[in-house]
């Protein structure tokens, strides 16, 4: 297992964000998992919001949005933004120019296709990537409760063998900053039988969760190494500093991660 935490935090072009060096160093490859810090808007959205329905000004949005473009060097325009509906919707792109529905309501992302760049808006929910460098294919997750529940991780990486034929052996998979166990409660009518072994009992019917490590599990049921897992440990609760959280704020705003293909060298795309 490969752990980062808060001493991993860079800053670019002013915007404090983690990068996976791993993931990084594909030279294909854009991403990173931003923080709250950095952007314009007004508390309780202060200050990096990427998200329209928690009650910010349009206008904020769209120049954060603007700011990342600006900072990580790509045409915001480009970042697609899903309207995340906490359940198990995939969203396959396969072209540059593809129009997408005017409604994208889905929980996850996957495309080859160059100078698109996939967002996850999150307040504790886990956002995951998923890159596959032999096919030249990536994958943006949103897994809260309900989309952890669903397995929608799994649920990607069996569409990513359906529609490119990716074998688990060539992914690298990260996941970044989401709840951690310390502070993630929930109580028995919406707990799993299955995520027992990942969780903690606290008395009148409650558990602590570990998103996380659940949704690891799920990876490696579907052939992922523990080598292949880039994990950001970092309670978006704990350090409400750094992120926005939902069970620690209520109204808060939502941190972006983004992953995108600058370039392909075409003849080697396929195999």
């Amino acid at each position: 297992m490969n752990i980062f935490n808060r001493s991993d935090l860079k800053t670019k072009n002013g915007l404090p964000c983690i990068e996976i060096p791993e993931m990084a160093h594909i030279e294909w490859i854009q991403h990173g998992f931003l923080t709250r810090r950095g952007g314009i808007s007004l508390p309780p959205f202060d200050s990096l919001n990427f998200s329209k329905n928690t009650g910010d000004l349009e206008d904020h949005v769209s120049k954060n949005k603007n700011l990342i473009g600006a900072s990580f060097g790509f045409d915001s325009n480009r970042l697609i933004l899903l309207h995340q509906m906490h359940q198990d919707g995939i969203l396959v792109i396969r072209e540059p120019d593809d129009s997408l529905p005017c409604n994208l309501e889905y929980d996850a992302m996957i495309t080859h296709s160059e100078n698109r760049f996939l967002g996850i808006k999150t307040a504790d929910c886990l956002p995951i990537f998923v890159i596959d460098k032999v096919k030249k294919v990536i994958a943006a997750i949103h897994a809260g409760r309900q989309g952890t529940a669903r397995r929608i991780v799994r649920k990607a990486l069996k569409r990513m063998k359906a529609e490119w034929g990716c074998l688990p052996k060539d992914l690298l998979i990260a996941l970044g900053p989401s709840i951690g166990p310390c502070c993630y409660e929930i109580d028995e009518k919406v707990f799993h039988a299955e995520w027992e072994p990942y969780s903690m009992p606290k008395g009148h019917g409650k558990w602590r969760v570990d998103l996380p490590r659940i949704n690891m599990e799920h990876m490696k049921n579907e052939g992922i190494k523990e080598n292949q897992i880039f994990w950001i440990d970092l309670c978006t609760r704990c350090h409400s500093d750094l992120f926005f959280s939902y069970r620690g704020e209520g109204q808060t705003g939502r941190q972006l991660s983004f992953i995108g293909i600058t370039k392909v060298n075409v003849e080697c795309r396929w195999g």
